[in-house]
């Protein structure tokens, strides 16, 4: 019998228009990373990078979400969500949603995809 090998997808760091000075903590700022479009938050001085689009109806956070602490709240229907691990924290939403890793280079933001 044949063993099936998973390997991870290769991953690439995209750079995106963010500044890391212009993206104060609890401020969601949005960029299109790969085809991809996601919200940018600073909290505690660590970067973190989630899809912008709520799993339970498809809002985008940028245009009706905030950040209060760790949650990313989605102001359509009040879903809300952990943005470390994208994991849902109040219903109506059931399903996680993207995250994605982030650095700083050079000033810029970069999130891996």
């Amino acid at each position: 019998m044949a063993t099936l090998l998973r390997f991870r997808p290769i991953m690439t760091w995209h750079r995106t228009d963010l500044a890391a000075d212009d993206i104060g903590a609890g401020t969601l700022r949005a960029a299109v990373v790969a085809g991809t479009r996601v919200v940018v938050v600073a909290r505690d001085g660590l970067w973190y990078a989630v899809e912008d689009r709520c799993s339970h109806a498809g809002c985008a956070f940028s245009e009706d979400g905030e950040i209060d602490g760790f949650h990313l709240i989605c102001n359509c229907h009040g879903s809300e969500f952990d943005i470390r691990d994208g994991q849902p924290l109040q219903p109506p939403a059931d399903e996680p949603i993207a995250t994605f890793p982030v650095r700083v280079a050079t000033g810029m933001i970069e999130v891996e995809s």
